[in-house]
Order: C-alpha cells, then structure tokens, then sequence
C-alpha cells in the first residue's frame, strides 16, 4: 500500500540516435570481460557541459561524445581508458571515473585527458564507477570494482580541492551511483549487488558516520544512477 500520490507520467522522446559511423567494433578488454552481449557500443554518464551540450562516455573503447541541441554526435576524443560516470565543475571541465585509469579530468574546450588521481596510498583503485561535485568543489566518488555480497569492499572516496583523498567507506556491496541532499549534509550511494541505498551523514569536520539503509528492495539488478531533486526526494 502506497499512500503517496502516483507521480506525474513524463513521456521520453528519443533526442540522438549514434550514427553508424561512431559505431566501435574494435576489440576491448571491457568487453571480453563482461557476462552482458554489449558489443558495438555502452553508453554511460550523460552530463550537461556548459555549452548546454550533452557529453556521454562509451566505456568499452574509451570514447568521449558530445550530443549537441540538434541531436548531432560528436567524436570528442578517443584514450586508452574505460570512461564511465561524469560531473562537471565550475570551470567547465569534467571529472571522470575511468574504471581502468581512476579519477581523470576532461577539457571539452581542448578535447584532452590528464590525470587527477589514480591511487590511494600507492594502491589502484578497485574500478571507479560514478562521480559528483559539491558546491565547494569536493569530488566524491564510488570505487566499484567487482565488488558484492561475496566481496563487500567497495569504497567511497571524496576528494578535496585541496588534494586531500578521504576515504569515506570501504565497506560497499557495489558502490555505484551516489547523490547529495540539497543541503549537502547527506550523501546517499546505491549499493547495486544488495539491491539498496545506504544514506551517510556528513559531519562539518569532514567525518561520516551512523551510515544506514536508506532503502531496499529485492531482485536480480539493485540501484545505479541516483538523482534527487529540490524538495530532497530520491530518485534511481
């Protein structure tokens, strides 16, 4: 029983279509790996440039595309990494969770790649996931690896403008998309192989703790993507 008010039906209409010319057949490692069969293309971190242009990654073959307000694809660059989630900061560059070379930064304006950080106290992380940016700059992120119910080490990490890598749990079920509360004094990170939302408070010395389930639901694919909205509501 749900005493709540259905939420209104928004109908999605289709903006881009990848031509076939941005079609990737070329061997992968990501691709060797996966149980899926995603062979051509897997489109992954829709994030809003400040050209108003959509930027998609395509982890397999390590490709950024732009998506313009025409619906036009564009090749923005090609490395050797595995993109995965985006955010932008206030300088227009986007931060990325490259499973396979960490935490890098993206120059829409000069199509290039640099590293931001790629290991925790010389270790490499396990394969970054997703990625947001705060307010002021802190970069929180989810090192989602192959990590489960048989391995539950999957960790969330913040990153401070200052360099400061925190690790803020370490022991996630598959740490996947993760969202702040409006206030930013909450952060919630999908936890994809328990089929739930774990909620961790954020103390103003920079501390977590008391993290909790948020939500839980049962079946054979848990949360990934997390958005809220103004009024705080949770949406994945």
């Amino acid at each position: 029983m749900n005493f709540f008010s259905p939420p209104p039906t928004i109908t999605a209409k289709v903006h881009a279509t990848l031509p076939e010319s941005l079609i990737c057949r070329e061997p992968s490692e990501w691709i060797g790996g996966f149980a899926g069969g995603y062979n051509d293309v897997f489109l992954e971190g829709p994030t809003i440039g400040t050209s108003e242009s959509v930027f998609v990654t395509d982890i397999p073959h390590g490709r950024i595309l732009e998506v313009d307000k025409q619906g036009k694809f564009t090749e923005c660059l090609k490395y050797d990494g595995e993109p995965n989630g985006m955010a932008v900061r206030k300088d227009g560059k986007f931060v990325v969770a490259d499973y396979k070379q960490g935490m890098l930064l993206f120059d829409p304006e000069t199509r290039t790649m640099s590293p931001l950080v790629t290991r925790w106290n010389l270790e490499r992380f396990k394969g970054p996931n997703d990625v947001i940016v705060d307010s002021k700059e802190n970069v929180y992120f989810t090192d989602q690896g192959q990590t489960s119910m048989t391995d539950p080490t999957g960790r969330v990490y913040r990153l401070c403008p200052n360099g400061r890598l925190d690790t803020l749990l370490t022991n996630g079920i598959s740490p996947n998309g993760l969202v702040l509360s409006p206030d930013e004094k909450y952060l919630y990170v999908a936890m994809t192989r328990s089929n739930e939302v774990w909620r961790l408070p954020l103390h103003a010395n920079g501390t977590t703790s008391k993290a909790g389930v948020f939500f839980r639901s049962f079946g054979t694919a848990g949360p990934d993507g997390l958005a809220v909205d103004e009024e705080g509501n949770l949406f994945c």
